[in-house]
């Protein structure tokens, strides 16, 4: 099983690799963050202060659901207040935001 997990880590790992240098060139030429950006900066800075709390209410499941939802509108307000700073997907960048969706769904 913990091969499976494992393996299952290394995947999600290489299909982020693309991703994130794309995202990185793009940044350098437009000086802007894809949209959707802060967003997600926000769910990844919320599910690891919801662990805490899913811990203090003794429910280890909760917590993490608390925190991505406590990430959702803390990104949401972070991407409102960057709107200036954030263009559109390319199509590269979509494509592959569409490949990763595959590979967590499988």
């Amino acid at each position: 099983m913990l091969v499976l997990v494992f393996v299952v880590i290394v995947i999600v790992a290489l299909a982020a690799v693309p991703v994130f240098k794309t995202n990185q060139e793009e940044y350098k030429r437009t000086g802007k963050r894809p949209k959707g950006y802060y967003l997600s900066l926000g769910i990844a800075m919320g599910i690891p202060i919801g662990m805490p709390i899913g811990l203090a209410l003794d429910n280890i499941a909760l917590g993490p659901a608390l925190g991505a939802a406590l990430g959702v509108a803390i990104g949401a307000a972070m991407e409102k207040k960057h709107e200036k700073e954030v263009r559109p997907l390319t199509d590269a960048e979509m494509r592959m935001k569409v490949r990763a969706l595959w590979i967590v769904i499988i």
